[in-house]
């Protein structure tokens, strides 16, 4: 008897082990679905800071167990755009003003070194590819659909920026523009915003052909200013500004 138990015991770790690595996929992609689906909504104005994010609801939304929304809940905690409160649960990630502001002045001189440390000229491939990027970023203004806006500004970025090489500071970009995905929604739902979002992406593409660094610089610094201040803005109309400024 004791054979035969070690034998099906043996069998049943063997096949959970099989198992176990499907399981686990399974549950990243559910996870990253209901990741993504949450930030689009922060970056869409669709939740706020403070709105709490409970898991029975969003269980609920995705059909799907407390395991995946807490993964999911876990991946937006390291980008900083959840935070999770002991014996409160998960909340939309409410950025002060001053953090803006710090967040903000630190991304204006990475993306400025980015900017200053890239090779000139830049290939003929590169600055097609960059154009292509900007083309769908204006049609998808042009045709209100905020979603599409936002990932084709995203790519737009993130394109120029890797052309300084530098995988390290490309990186250190990246997660920063991620902890302030919240805020987005504030200047673009003004059209003049995004109309002078588009002219900047044309004339940055303009100073990268022409080889003019300090221009490309100046757009650089200039670009960042509308988000924050249209989302300090808002907070203090609800927040007051005393507290937003602690």
């Amino acid at each position: 008897m004791t054979a035969r138990k070690t034998t099906r015991l043996h069998r049943l770790t063997r096949s959970e082990a099989a198992t176990a690595p499907k399981l686990r996929v399974q549950e990243q992609a559910t996870a990253d679905v209901i990741a993504t689906s949450l930030e689009e909504d922060i970056v869409l104005g669709r939740r706020h800071p403070r709105e709490r994010l409970i898991e029975q609801d969003l269980c609920d939304r995705f059909n799907t167990h407390r395991g995946d929304v807490r993964l999911a809940l876990f991946e937006l905690e390291k980008k900083g755009i959840v935070e999770r409160i002991p014996n409160r649960g998960a909340i939309v990630r409410d950025l002060t003003p001053r953090e803006v502001m710090e967040i903000y002045a630190v991304r204006e001189e990475l993306e400025v070194m980015a900017v200053r440390i890239l090779s000139f000229p830049v290939p003929a491939a590169r600055l097609a590819q960059l154009e292509k990027i900007q083309e769908q970023h204006g049609a998808a203004i042009d045709r209100e659909d905020m979603l599409a806006v936002f990932y084709a500004n995203l790519n737009f970025h993130q394109t120029l920026f890797e052309f300084c090489g530098n995988t390290c500071l490309i990186e250190t970009i990246k997660n920063l523009e991620q902890r302030v995905y919240g805020i987005r929604f504030y200047a673009n739902a003004f059209p003049e915003a995004l109309k002078q979002a588009r002219r900047d992406h044309l004339d940055m593409i303009k100073a990268l052909r022409a080889a003019r660094r300090d221009e490309l610089i100046k757009l650089t610094r200039q670009h960042l200013r509308p988000s924050p201040q249209a989302y300090i803005r808002a907070y203090e109309r609800r927040f007051g500004a005393s507290i937003g400024n602690r």
